[in-house]
């Protein structure tokens, strides 16, 4: 690595080192994230119903489910997973 190269990182370094002393010694919060992905997951609440990958509640995806299976079966002979949907 180059000499001027190696003195800017160390420069960078201490800058940040610096900064990093500073604001631990007034007790200040570190800084909010800067990118707008880190500062979605810093908003995002935990939810206390747990949902699927496409973004269903367990009630929404049952429902869902059985309007497609009643959808599928119908007309169909009572057996496998038709059993109770075919009418």
């Amino acid at each position: 690595m180059p000499l001027p190269t190696r003195r800017l990182a160390l420069c960078a370094g201490l800058l940040f080192l610096a900064t990093s002393l500073a604001q631990a010694a007034e007790g200040a919060e570190p800084a909010t994230p800067t990118t707008p992905a880190k500062r979605r997951q810093a908003r995002r609440r935990v939810s206390s119903v747990p949902r699927y990958a496409n973004g269903q509640t367990p009630a929404q995806r049952q429902r869902s489910e059985e309007a497609r299976l009643k959808r599928e079966c119908k007309g169909r002979p009572n057996a496998g997973a038709c059993l109770g949907y075919a009418k």
